[in-house]
């Protein structure tokens, strides 16, 4: 079987993981409230703009941390934002220890697993 039949099996194991159908309930869950999604899409937007302000050292549209938590802190009292963000988080730590095992094959040092499951 060549390693490409094998990633289709991976994508169907993950397809059909409990992480992933979470996921996809949620995602399904959060597009019912336009509104509540539009806030949880500014968020990320904002997120990803301070990580990335940090990461080049530039300071063009400078968030602060606290505003940043306190929008968190604003749209996590939402059920359906906070569920979504967890089951996101899941799929998000799964799919992650995945990638993190498959990166330790190319240290030919010693044969590793994840501790993180």
């Amino acid at each position: 079987m060549s390693i490409l039949e094998k990633k289709d099996e991976l994508i169907f194991a993950i397809k059909n993981s409990a992480e992933y159908l979470d996921f996809i309930r949620a995602k399904e869950d959060l597009s019912k409230y336009p509104e509540q999604n539009d806030y949880l899409d500014e968020y990320k937007k904002m997120l990803l703009e301070s990580q990335l302000g940090q990461f080049l050292g530039d300071i063009v549209n400078p968030i602060s941390k606290e505003q940043i938590e306190d929008i968190y802190d604003e749209i996590s009292k939402y059920d359906v934002i906070n569920n979504y963000l967890n089951a996101e988080y899941r799929l998000k730590n799964v799919l992650h220890v995945i990638y993190q095992d498959l990166g330790h094959i190319i240290d030919i040092k010693e044969d590793r697993k994840s501790y993180f499951i």
